[in-house]
C-alpha cells in the first residue's frame, strides 16, 4: 500500500509541475505576442522613404493653416481688368512684321519699343519731308535777304510778305509730315522700318502677329494688361444678396489651382441681374499678392461673414482607407539620409530587407476627422495633438498610403 501510495504521489507531483511549467510558458509566449502584435501596430503609423523614394514620387510638404471655411457664402466668378488698364499694341502704317520682342508673360514698360515693321511707302514720306526742309533752307535766305531790302527801302514791303508766307506754309507742312511720321513709329531720316512701342505698361497677355506676315494698319499685333488694376466679378443669387455687403472681404482661388488663397475687398455691387446666369455681379478689388492672377481667369470665393477660422490642411493631403481619414507627418529628418544615400542603399541590400529606419526620413499617420472643404482647403481635427509647424505631406501622401498598406499586408 505504502509503494502504491508513495507511486500516485510522485505522479501527482510530476503533474502539477508541468502543469505549472505550462502555464508559466502560456503566459510568457502570451506577453510576447501582445508585445510583438504592439510592436507591429505601431510600426503600421510610420514608414520611412530613401531619399531616391522620395524625389521618384516627387514628395511636397505643406503646413496647417486656418481657413475661414463654413462660416461664409461660396461664389463663383471671374477676375477682370477694365478697359482704361488694357490695350492692343497696333501699327499705325501697315507692313510686314520684320521684329518682335516680346513674348506672353512678359512685363513692359509704357513707350518700350516690343517689335519693328517695315514698310517702303515710308521713303516716299521721308524724301518728302527732306525736300521741304531743303525749301525751307532757301526760303528763309530769301527771307533774310527781303528783309535786308525793306529795311535799305531798296525793295517793297509786298515782296517780303510773300516770302514771310511761303516760310510759314512750308513749316507747317515739315510739321506735319514729321508729325505724321512720328506717331506712326517712323523714322524721320531715310528708314522703311516702323517702331512699335507699348502703349501702357503691364503684362503681355497674347501675340497675335508673326514675323514675316503682313500687318494690316491698326490691326493687334499684341495685347497688354495691367494686372495692378485686377479685381474679381464674384455673381450672387437673388436670395444671398442681401448678405453681401461694400467693404467684406473675399477669400478666393483659381478654379486650377485651389490650394493658392488670394484676398478681394468688395467695393461695388451690382444693380441689375446677369442675362445668362440671373445673377448679381459684386465687384471687388484684389488686394495685396497677385501673383499667378491673369485677366479672365475662373475663380470661387468665400465671402467672409463671420470671423471665424478652422485648422486646415489642403484636401490632397488627406487620404483614406478602411472608412479612417489619415494625413502623413515628416517625422524624422535624417541628415544622413541627404548626405548619403549610396552608403544607406548599400545598408538596406546588406540587411536583405530589413530597414530599421535609419537610412532615410521617417514619416507617421496621423488619424484624422474631416470637416467642410472649401477652395481646395479641409477642415481637420486630429486626434492627436500636432506641431503648428509640422511638415505636412502634400504630393505623395497616396503613395505613403499605399506603401504602409502592403507593407502591413506582407507583415501579417
Amino acid at each position: 500500500m505504502k509503494i502504491h501510495f508513495l507511486i500516485r504521489y510522485s505522479l501527482f507531483f510530476a503533474s502539477s509541475i508541468l502543469v505549472a511549467s505550462c502555464q508559466t510558458n502560456s503566459s510568457d509566449n502570451k506577453e510576447v505576442t501582445e508585445e510583438h502584435q504592439g510592436h507591429d501596430h505601431e510600426e503600421e503609423e510610420a514608414l520611412t522613404l530613401t531619399t531616391a523614394q522620395e524625389k521618384q514620387i516627387g514628395l511636397t510638404y505643406t503646413s496647417l493653416s486656418r481657413q475661414m471655411l463654413s462660416n461664409g457664402l461660396v461664389l463663383n466668378g471671374v477676375l477682370d481688368v477694365p478697359n482704361d488698364n488694357k490695350a492692343y499694341v497696333t501699327s499705325v502704317y501697315g507692313g510686314v512684321l520684320e521684329e518682335l520682342y516680346a513674348r506672353p508673360g512678359d512685363f513692359v514698360k509704357k513707350g518700350q519699343v516690343l517689335g519693328k515693321v517695315l514698310n517702303p511707302d515710308l521713303i516716299k514720306m521721308q524724301e518728302q519731308l527732306q525736300l521741304i526742309n531743303n525749301q525751307i533752307s532757301l526760303t528763309q535766305l530769301e527771307f533774310n535777304r527781303q528783309q535786308e531790302l525793306v529795311e535799305g527801302n531798296a525793295a517793297p514791303l509786298k515782296k517780303l510778305q510773300q516770302v514771310e508766307v511761303e516760310l510759314a506754309n512750308l513749316k507747317a507742312q515739315k510739321n506735319s509730315l514729321s508729325r505724321q511720321l512720328s506717331a506712326g513709329g517712323g523714322s524721320l531720316q531715310i528708314s522703311s522700318q516702323i517702331t512699335i512701342k507699348a502703349p501702357i505698361s503691364g503684362v503681355v497677355a497674347s501675340i497675335q502677329g508673326l514675323i514675316g506676315t503682313r500687318i494690316e494698319a491698326a490691326s493687334p499685333i499684341l495685347e497688354i494688361v495691367n494686372n495692378e488694376a485686377l479685381h474679381v466679378d464674384m455673381y450672387v443669387y437673388e436670395k444671398d444678396f442681401s448678405k453681401v455687403k461694400k467693404g467684406q472681404k473675399i477669400l478666393f482661388s483659381p478654379v486650377n489651382n485651389p490650394n493658392v488663397s488670394y484676398e478681394a475687398q468688395i467695393d461695388q455691387l451690382g444693380q441689375a441681374f446677369e442675362k445668362e446666369t440671373n445673377a448679381i455681379a459684386v465687384h471687388a478689388q484684389v488686394l495685396g499678392n497677385k501673383e499667378g492672377l491673369i485677366n479672365g481667369m475662373q475663380v470661387q470665393g468665400t465671402v467672409v461673414i463671420g470671423n471665424d477660422t478652422l485648422l486646415s490642411v489642403p484636401t490632397d493631403c488627406i487620404v483614406s482607407a478602411e472608412g479612417k481619414d489619415y494625413i502623413f507627418i515628416l517625422k524624422e529628418e535624417h541628415a544622413e539620409h541627404e548626405k548619403n544615400e549610396t552608403t544607406a542603399t548599400k545598408k538596406e541590400e546588406s540587411h536583405k530587407g530589413h530597414d530599421h529606419g535609419h537610412s532615410g526620413n521617417e514619416y507617421e499617420r496621423i488619424v484624422v476627422v474631416k470637416g467642410v472643404s472649401s477652395r481646395g482647403f479641409t477642415a481637420i481635427t486630429p486626434i492627436k495633438e500636432l506641431d503648428e509647424h509640422a511638415k505636412i505631406v502634400q504630393k505623395g501622401a497616396f503613395f505613403l498610403l499605399a506603401k504602409m498598406t502592403n507593407s502591413g499586408e506582407h507583415s501579417h
